[in-house]
């Protein structure tokens, strides 16, 4: 009986409807670790002394959220192929993991703005702290205005969806090419008919 269930699991293709799940469930955990990630080194950047130097906690969450966060295609992809269907082919798993970005990043960008009812004052604190750490580098005047200047507009312009169609671009296609390698190393080729 479970081999032949293994079979017919073997035989399914590729289902749109199917692959959703993966990538919510995935895309879900990987946005809640970006959350904490990214307000772990926001409390460290706001309780920090000023250093003056360029690698503040603030700079640092960007790489590593970046770092941690571009493996959610391929755990998609695993996923999947584990749970719905082992055959996948590269276009799909693309896909999915474009997919698997942008649910990331909207889910994110959701548990920030929640965390701002929660903190209002986050986001003038995280301000201070940058600002206090850039007036203690040793850079011209005018060039820590512009630092300060720029940063202060960048987060104060932010909304909702700007936060999220400026953003769903990065995720979306560092996912999309490592759920292309999670197709090679997890997928079964489909053969493809001329």
């Amino acid at each position: 009986m479970e081999v032949e269930e293994y079979n017919r699991d073997e035989d399914a293709s590729f289902s749109f409807a199917a692959a959703w799940p993966s990538i919510a469930v995935v895309g879900g955990i990987f946005s809640v670790i970006s959350f904490v990630i990214s307000l772990f080194f926001g409390y460290q950047q706001i309780n920090a002394e000023p250093t003056g130097s360029f690698f503040s906690p603030m700079i640092l969450s960007s790489a590593v959220i970046c770092l941690v966060t571009m493996f959610a295609g391929l755990i998609a992809v695993w996923h999947y192929t584990k749970e719905v269907s082992p055959k996948m082919k590269l276009g799909q798993g693309a896909l999915v993991g474009f997919l698997t970005g942008a649910f990331l990043l909207i889910v994110s960008t959701v548990l920030n703005e929640l965390w701002h009812l929660i903190d209002p004052e986050y986001t003038e604190k995280m301000m201070e702290a940058f600002i206090a750490n850039v007036e203690m580098m040793d850079l011209p005047s005018d060039v820590k205005e512009d630092m300060i200047d720029s940063t202060a507009q960048t987060m104060t312009n932010r909304s909702f969806l700007r936060d999220i169609f400026v953003g769903i671009p990065v995720p979306g296609l560092l996912n999309m090419a490592t759920a292309m390698i999670g197709v090679k190393l997890f997928a079964k080729k489909e053969e493809e008919s001329f």
